[in-house]
């Protein structure tokens, strides 16, 4: 039977020599991020493939699926699960509920439709105003190559509500045009 964790240890890496290191940040703050995003069974993309390289920067990651894929929507078949807005408000509800809705960044990515859309707007606003250092970073996925992924009424959403929260905007060619 493993040891109960502290509660300091969860903001600790190991290190290649067995050691541990905080994950703070230059001015000795935790570094903890909510990642809002994609996950697929087969492939990285989403949170798949941000959570593990954070976690070697020694950042605490918590993520939240937008969808279960069993792989990314370029093949022609990507059957699974694709989360709605009152899934998500569960979520973060349970996370405020048990006092445990504190980051220091929020990163999103894909979003599967748009109930699910117009929930993180809401969420990223309590987020920011839970925590008004907090750096926000918005990669708008929505297509490529001159294909939409989503519906055209994402691109509202998009311009109208999330960038203007966003510190950082990470949009391929296609979405920046």
């Amino acid at each position: 039977m493993s040891p109960p964790i502290r509660t300091d240890d969860r903001h600790a890496v190991a290190t290649t020599n067995g050691t541990k290191e905080n994950s703070d940040d230059d001015r000795g703050h935790r570094r903890h991020v909510l990642s809002i995003q994609s996950h697929v069974v087969s492939g990285y993309v989403g949170n798949k493939c941000a959570t593990f390289p954070l976690q070697l920067l020694g950042v605490e990651v918590d993520t939240i699926n937008s969808v279960q894929l069993s792989n990314h929507t370029g093949f022609p078949l990507h059957p699974g699960q694709i989360l709605t807005g009152s899934h998500l408000r569960e979520l973060v509800d349970g996370l405020q509920s048990n006092g445990i809705f504190q980051y220091t960044h929020l990163l999103t990515g894909y979003v599967g439709n748009v109930g699910f859309l117009e929930e993180l707007v809401k969420t990223v606003r309590e987020a920011k105003q839970r925590s008004p250092s907090l750096k926000y970073v918005c990669d708008p996925v929505m297509g490529d190559n001159g294909q939409m992924y989503v519906p055209k009424e994402f691109v509202r959403i998009y311009r109208d509500q999330m960038l203007p929260l966003a510190d950082v905007v990470t949009p391929n060619q296609f979405e920046a045009e």
